[in-house]
């Protein structure tokens, strides 16, 4: 939530300001207790986390990757929120991404979730709440657990207390996994449209990841993945084509008319089907393409084929 500087706060402007009481009370609290724990460095930078090692981990960011909130109630809101800050009372208008609720329960199956955001929790939790009611992320994770750079906030994945090669992270910052790239997946931000599918899109490739030795480096593997898929899918097509074509054929040759023509109609949508047709050599040499001018909806494409 990139206006909203009491529930997402940028470094920068912790900076230009003095800290409270509160803030100096905590950063005093946080001071003494990373002291004690110095002695002990394999937790030093640790978060409390379930571990049951059994499953890969899947970090999801909040804002604008699975929700977008603002102060306005523009865009087609789906809930608000009242919330208290500091003894403040703001009201956020929150647009869930297209799928949430269905892409949590189902990425649940494959992998341990972590939800972690830079907001605060007055702010994140009640969100969290509407999007997985189930608490299918069994972790939480807010501002307090990210580590400050230059310039904002990142999420140091070590901190999990994880093998890396077992953690991703769906951000659409890419600030938020600048510490570990391999183990990143940029998402596009979302704001407002209900059209989106990119968590559609994104669920079978987390679900083939989740079955990999190592997810690193995630932009590399998505990109073998959608290249497999789509070969996959141009075999799968030329096989039933193929099949098609055989029995066409066989149904042409019990006419008694040599001349009778048969006609096919497929959308503007099918121009892929065509291509592999050409490729595998499996049209008739005696082919004519025109509009069909009978639809007003989509333009659609008449194949003429005549047999000899």
């Amino acid at each position: 939530m990139n206006t909203n500087d009491i529930i997402y706060q940028q470094q920068q402007e912790q900076q230009e300001r003095k800290p409270n009481f509160l803030e100096k009370l905590c950063s005093c609290i946080y001071f003494f207790q990373k002291k004690t724990n110095k002695t002990n460095e394999k937790y030093q930078l640790g978060i409390d986390t379930p571990k049951s090692h059994s499953r890969k981990v899947c970090v999801l960011d909040l804002d604008e990757t699975l929700v977008h909130s603002q102060f306005k109630a523009d865009n087609g809101h789906d809930f608000s929120l009242d919330i208290i800050v500091q003894s403040q009372l703001f009201k956020v208008y929150v647009t869930v991404r297209p799928g949430v609720e269905n892409f949590i329960d189902t990425l649940s199956e494959y992998f341990e979730i972590i939800m972690w955001t830079a907001s605060l929790k007055e702010y994140a939790d009640p969100v969290m709440d509407i999007i997985d009611p189930s608490r299918r992320a069994l972790t939480r994770l807010y501002r307090e657990s990210c580590t400050p750079i230059q310039g904002g906030l990142t999420k140091n994945l070590s901190k999990l207390g994880r093998n890396l090669k077992d953690v991703i992270i769906i951000d659409n910052s890419q600030m938020s996994f600048i510490f570990q790239q391999e183990n990143g997946y940029l998402i596009k931000d979302f704001i407002a449209d209900k059209n989106d599918n990119e968590l559609e899109t994104l669920l079978p490739f987390l679900i083939w990841l989740s079955q990999q030795n190592d997810v690193r480096p995630v932009s590399q593997l998505y990109r073998q993945y959608v290249m497999n898929e789509s070969v996959q899918r141009k075999h799968s097509k030329r096989q039933i084509l193929s099949q098609s074509m055989i029995l066409n054929n066989q149904n042409s040759n019990k006419k008694t008319d040599s001349k009778a023509q048969r006609t096919h109609t497929v959308n503007h949508c099918d121009v892929e089907e065509i291509e592999l047709r050409a490729e595998a050599n499996l049209n008739s040499p005696n082919i004519e393409m025109k509009l069909n001018d009978q639809t007003n909806d989509e333009s659609r494409e008449t194949f003429e084929i005549s047999n000899c």
